[in-house]
Order: C-alpha cells, then structure tokens, then sequence
C-alpha cells in the first residue's frame, strides 16, 4: 500500500464522497480528510497512477511539497501539505526513533503524567455530567454501555486553536503548522493499530483570536480557566458562549461531514487545568506538553483521543485498577501496571506506539470482522464448527468433544483445524491479533474428568478452524456437556 496526498477538484461532501469511493473502488481507503479540498489516503501501489483525473482529483501527490507550492496554498491546504511534509520526512521517522522519551512510562519519574491528577479529574467528571448528564450504566454488570463511542469509522475532529492578540498566549504560524502536523500523526498512529475500522479523519480547523490577558487568570478561579478562555472561542466563532456552544460546535461538524462520532481538541497557551487532558468530548492540550517536548504530542494526542473512545489509563502512578471496565464493550483495565501479570508496554500506560488487547478491547475493535458468535452447551461426543457457529454439522468441524471412556475425554481438532491453549486469560481482551500469534497444533487438549484436565470454567483455547479462520473458546462450565463461549472472526 502507498500513502497519496490526493487534491480534489470538488468542493461539496459529495464530492468528497465520490473521491473516497473511487479509491475504495481500487482497493483503497481514506486515511484523512481537510474538507473541502484535500484528502490523504492509502492504496495500492500499482493503482497510484490511476488516481489522477478520477473523480475530480486534480493531482495524487507521494512526494514532499515545495516550499514555492506551500506558499501558493491557501491557508487550510497548507497546513495538510506542511503535515504531508512531516509524515514523509525520513528525518522525523529517524528523530521520533532517537527519542529519549520513547517507551518511557507516563508515570516516569521527573516527568508529568499526560493527565492531571486524581482530584483535578475528579473535578472533571463532575463537569462532565454538567455537559452529558450521567452516561447511561447497564444493570448488568459488563453488558455493552452504550453511551460510550467506539473508534471505527468517520471521525470529526475540531481542531480549535485558541489563539490570543496577547503576545505571552499568541500562537505564531509556524506552531499551528506543527500542531497540524503532531496532530495528524497522532491519530494516523492510533488508526493504523486497526485497519478493519476503516478510520477516516474528518479535520475542522479553527482558529480563534481573544484579547483576553494574564489578570482574567488567578488562583481564586483556577477551576475556571478553561471555562473562561473556551467559552470566549465559542463565541468568536459564533456559538453561545456555554458549554452548551461548544457542544453545538462539535454536532455542526459531525453533521457537515456526515460523522459516525466527533470531538473537539483545544491547543492554547492559555491557562488550564494541565499540560493535557480530556472530559465529556473535548481534549486540551497546550503547546509545551510539559517535560515531554512537542515532538511527542502526537503520542500524547493519540493518548487523550483513547480516553474519548473508551480506553482506561494503565500507568501505575494512574492508580489504575485491573477489574475496573471501559468502553462500550465495558473489558477490564486488565493491563493496568499496578496489577497486571504479563503487562506489555501500551499507548495508555508508556509513550510506546502500541495497544495492547485490553485497550483494543475498550475502543471497540474485538467486536470488528466477527463471523459467528454466541454462548452454546456442547455435547458430549458432539462436534462444532467455529466458522458456522453450528453443533453437529454434517460437514465441517473443527472439534469434536470426544468421549473416550467415563473418565478420558478429548478436545480433538478437525479435518485441518488446530488449537492452541491460552490458559486463563480475559476473554473479552482477546483480539483478532493475539489469535494469529498464537502456537497452534492438531493435538488434542486433554478434558479428562481427573487432575489432567486442560478444560476448566475459564480456560480459553485459540482456534484456526479449518477454513483458515481464527475463533476463540472459553469453557464457561466443565462436564460431560461443555457449556462454552466463541467468537470466530472472518
């Protein structure tokens, strides 16, 4: 696949959405899009030729732009040039690698977490019933919340610069073009975990000048500084000046670009409550991302927008808890560093371009590509079929619950499908991923009714069924009968 800094000719959503599916229509997809002109998307190599002239693309770009072509830009098209620019840079790729901060923990000694502390979040939730009223909690426990957005599809993001005619909160030229640039890199980092969700970038950039200064700032109303300066944006870009204008903002951009989701991010040097954080629908950054520097605010971007979508902090100084639940699908914070027994670094726990399957779990995507699945009772002497989701079919099986005698039971694999025994891990954690790492072989597992069982409440086996796909298998009760659990993916 090759990246494409595609311009278009149109200057309406549908001609945007006739761009988007003449790329898909060659085996591509949209990566981001900078309404109304400009779009970068990833397709196959051999297709990049044909772009140009299709649906109103005036030109497919691989190459970096030139300062003369950045010049002749408007406003909005070059900031996604100057952010092309940046991506395709070998010297940021070389740069982000030598980074002395990469891998570090969020909670790292001398270093400020990139979310403020406890009773400054707790100040947060409080505001944030103010603005969404009390998110919906499902009577039963672990059952899908509903209320919480899942990162698949088309996103807008209001990309709000809350610029200033005071020079110690002004924002120069050149920093917004950053920002553009850590911002788009960012979110191209968290969508390129999961390609399956098909994530699409919607970009609104705004930039709002105020003349408010240093004496509207002070201790006595600390709790309030976001309020003063974010509600004043609001206003200047014509919504009421309230939290409620803000919400009317980021509605407006999900319904102009016919969004799934939307979200707002603030990028100031204007007081605030910390050097970036996120609550309700909104993330605040601010320029300096403390000690981290301003080449990791990709990371610390991409970070936030995980809260927006669900994922839990997983940095021990967090006072992280691992059977708390997150997201939709409402998975357990099992990778939280103060508990977890095989913790692998993660975007929400280190400064590491990861996720670990807990996180994958929260911001939706185990539910992604799913063939079959359902909770059964398989029978004893019975066979199943992962890819059917069907007991006893006539043809393809991939298990069979053998029972050899009243004692000697066997899960054997069938016609080509292999198992792999994951002992007791969190099933809903569980992703697509994790399957196809899996060690697999056509050995049976050993459920025999003595101390050699492999079956046990709570075990889960990885399947490669026999028609190549992968599924998962928790033993919800052990017997004769095994009452179970699966989900096969396509």
């Amino acid at each position: 696949m090759q990246e494409v800094f595609i311009v278009m000719t149109g200057k309406t959503l549908a001609a945007i959405e006739n761009t988007i599916k003449a790329v898909e229509k060659l085996g591509g997809r949209a990566l981001h899009v900078y309404p109304p002109s400009v779009m970068v998307a990833s397709v196959p190599a051999d297709s990049v030729g044909q772009l140009s002239g299709v649906a109103r693309i005036s030109a497919a770009k691989t190459e970096p732009f030139a300062a003369r072509e950045l010049k002749a830009a408007d406003a909005q098209v070059t900031s996604a040039m100057a952010a092309w620019n940046d991506h395709v840079s070998v010297e940021r790729r070389l740069q982000a690698l030598a980074s002395p901060t990469l891998g570090k923990s969020w909670g790292a000694a001398r270093m400020q977490p990139p979310d403020p502390p406890r009773e400054v979040q707790e100040h947060l939730r409080q505001r944030e019933q103010s603005l969404l009223g009390p998110r919906a909690v499902s009577r039963v426990e672990g059952a899908p919340n509903l209320s919480v957005p899942v990162l698949v599809g088309r996103v807008a993001v209001g990309l709000v610069f809350v610029d200033s005619t005071v020079a110690q909160y002004s924002i120069t030229n050149q920093e917004k073009l950053k920002v553009v640039s850590e911002t788009t890199e960012g979110l191209n980092l968290l969508a390129s975990f999961e390609p399956r969700a098909n994530i699409q970038w919607f970009y609104d950039i705004k930039r709002p000048k105020l003349s408010l200064t240093a004496a509207q700032f002070t201790p006595a109303n600390q709790n309030n500084w976001e309020d003063i300066w974010r509600d004043a944006a609001m206003g200047a870009l014509g919504y009421s000046a309230n939290l409620a204008g803000m919400n009317q903002y980021i509605n407006s951009i999900k319904q102009a670009n016919n969004a799934q989701w939307a979200y707002a991010i603030f990028v100031t040097k204007y007081p605030k409550f910390w050097f970036g954080y996120e609550w309700a629908n909104h993330v605040v950054m601010d320029f300096g991302v403390d000690g981290w520097g301003i080449d990791e605010f990709h990371r610390v971007v991409a970070h936030e927008t995980g809260h927006i979508f669900g994922c839990a902090d997983e940095y021990g100084s967090s006072g992280c808890i691992c059977t708390s639940l997150h997201g939709r699908y409402q998975i357990a914070n099992g990778n939280c560093e103060n508990c977890a027994t095989n913790f692998v670094p993660c975007l929400m726990a280190h400064n590491t371009p990861a996720v670990c399957d807990y996180t994958r779990g929260q911001l939706g995507w185990n539910e992604l590509a799913v063939k079959s699945k359902g909770s059964t009772v398989l029978k004893g002497t019975w066979t199943f079929d992962f890819d059917t989701g069907t007991q006893g079919p006539a043809t393809g099986a991939d298990i069979w619950w053998e029972q050899v005698n009243s004692v000697t039971r066997l899960l054997v694999p069938q016609s080509g499908a292999m198992l792999a025994h994951m002992g007791k891990p969190n099933f809903d954690a569980v992703s697509y991923q994790t399957l196809q790492k899996q060690s697999y072989t056509a050995t049976p597992i050993n459920g025999s009714n003595n101390a050699a069982n492999q079956l046990k409440a709570g075990t889960v086996i990885a399947v490669k069924t026999n028609a190549g796909r992968y599924a998962k298998l928790r033993i919800d009760t052990y017997g004769y009968n095994l009452a179970i659990t699966w989900v096969t993916y396509k």
